[in-house]
């Protein structure tokens, strides 16, 4: 069986050091949202550059690379991506859920996607697809029970914006995600 989110994602490319600027985009334009450039919502999300980098945004910070590595810095309480709902009005909430505390990672998509939640996965790309980002973020699409299979919105420069992995696969790569607190399941839901 397979169980998808309605309406499908429009994928969009990330702009460097923007995979979770253009996940926030992709789940605004599904849900009929207004929504902002990637620049300034990776600016109100604490967006990091290095200094040769600056000249690819209008507005941008630089300094020390965090160790997660360039781009937002969303695990910060003023940078959080709830608090960025808040301040743009937008009807939506953000929750993180750890792998370690999901009984059925499977009933848990299935449960998220049904509820027409957004499922955005923050992992290792490096351990899910053997390159990419040390942290990065997808959005799952869709999911085939019978094959056991997830399909993945993918912001990355320079990869299929539609990858198809396995949810044991993924499983693994989020419970050996150890770069920050932030790795697991971040479900989207509207508030009422």
């Amino acid at each position: 069986m397979k169980i998808s989110i309605t309406p499908k994602y429009n994928p969009k490319t990330e702009k460097e050091h923007c995979c979770v600027p253009a996940i926030l985009q992709m789940i605004q334009v599904r849900r009929g949202l207004k929504f902002n450039s990637q620049d300034e919502i990776g600016y109100q999300l604490g967006l990091i550059v290095p200094k040769e980098k600056v000249h690819l945004f209008s507005r941008v910070r630089t300094g020390r690379m965090p160790k997660t590595g360039w781009g937002t810095q969303s695990s910060k309480k003023q940078y959080s991506i709830n608090n960025y709902f808040i301040k743009n009005n937008i009807p939506l909430k953000l929750t993180i859920h750890n792998t370690k505390d999901i009984e059925n990672v499977s009933e848990f998509v299935i449960q998220n996607l049904s509820s027409n939640n957004d499922i955005i996965i923050c992992y290792n790309s490096q351990i899910l697809f053997d390159n990419g980002d040390v942290e990065h973020v997808s959005l799952i699409q869709e999911i085939d029970t019978e094959k056991n299979e997830l399909t993945i919105v993918d912001p990355a420069i320079g990869v299929p914006k539609i990858r198809k992995t396995n949810l044991s696969r993924l499983t693994r790569a989020l419970k050996f995600h150890e770069v920050s607190r932030t790795g697991g399941f971040w479900v989207v839901s509207g508030i009422k």
